[in-house]
């Protein structure tokens, strides 16, 4: 079973739970709340509602603001049936600064960040920022429209074609240099005056460069099985790479697979169908969103066969 690593995911957690306590305060300013022992790295946390703003909208709004403060990288977006989310990535830090953005049909934006360990601010800098995103965020066609120019000039939601193998190898070399740096963290901090950062805080960037980035995966089934737990189909690519000069020598044992770099796609509800033919070794060429990834394997949700 894959198993999707949870960081940035539990800071969007910790957006609605400081949500749920501020929800009869009005505006932006008066829900902001700075959470947590500050040697352990702030967390902080807003929220306003906007009705009439749609999640595609403010999305598409808040990625304008980010990009244009020119220090910023801004995830792709993922909807589900309640909400949209995104994240943005300050990069001209030590240790990138993430920030988890979710909007709910309900016009709801959940706004939190998490410092690393041994970073600072102050509280009214950090509401200043969130505050100052929230409060230009416009409903209607003219929120719509800055969106939609902001979606095609940046071009976040066209698929990447590749190929099943081929992203395994390609992002599995990433994850090997991370999760490298990761383990050699402690031995750098000897030479250094600062905190050692948090593990998490140093995975995060790996997420936010592909959370909501769309591809077109083709390769060959190695499992097709209803997860009911979540309550979709999930296909399990087979990553086993070819041995041998031009793959003269066969390929490794699908009883390997799961130590490469996996590759998930969990189907849309419409294409069950389509997992319900899938066997072992079968073709398949799917389209999805990545809505996960660690340092062991991606996975995409709304997956659907392109022919």
């Amino acid at each position: 079973m894959w198993n999707r690593r949870t960081l940035p995911v539990t800071l969007a957690a910790a957006c609605a739970l400081g949500a749920a306590a501020s929800a009869t305060a009005a505006t932006c300013e008066q829900n902001f709340k700075s959470v947590g022992d500050p040697r352990n790295g702030q967390t902080y946390l807003t929220e306003v509602t906007i009705p009439g703003l749609k999640p595609s909208s403010g999305l598409g709004q808040l990625r304008k603001l980010a990009l244009d403060e020119g220090n910023n990288f801004v995830s792709g977006d993922v909807f589900t049936e309640t909400e949209g989310q995104m994240y943005v990535m300050q990069t001209d830090l030590k240790v990138p600064l993430v920030t988890a953005v979710s909007i709910s049909n309900k016009g709801t934006v959940l706004v939190g960040t998490k410092l690393a360990r041994g970073q600072t601010a102050k509280d009214e800098d950090v509401r200043g920022a969130f505050c100052g995103w929230l409060n230009q965020l416009k409903t209607g066609k003219e929120g719509e429209a800055i969106a939609e120019a902001v979606r095609i000039s940046s071009g976040f939601d066209k698929p990447t074609p590749a190929t099943a193998v081929g992203m395994s190898t390609v992002l599995g070399k990433e994850a090997k240099k991370l999760q490298r740096n990761i383990n050699t963290m402690p031995l750098k901090n000897l030479f250094s005056d600062g905190p050692l950062p948090d593990t998490d805080s140093l995975y995060q960037p790996m997420f936010v460069k592909y959370f909501g980035r769309r591809f077109i995966i083709d390769g060959q089934v190695y499992t097709a099985q209803a997860n009911n737990i979540n309550k979709t189909f999930e296909v399990g690519y087979l990553v086993t790479k070819m041995k041998g000069i031009g793959g003269i020598g066969g390929r490794q044992s699908s009883g390997d697979n799961n130590a490469n770099f996996t590759v998930h796609c969990a189907l849309a509800n419409d294409q069950r169908a389509l997992g319900a033919t899938l066997r072992l070794e079968d073709w398949v060429k799917l389209e999805g969103v990545v809505d996960s990834i660690d340092t062991g394997g991606i996975h995409l949700r709304d997956c659907r066969q392109v022919k």
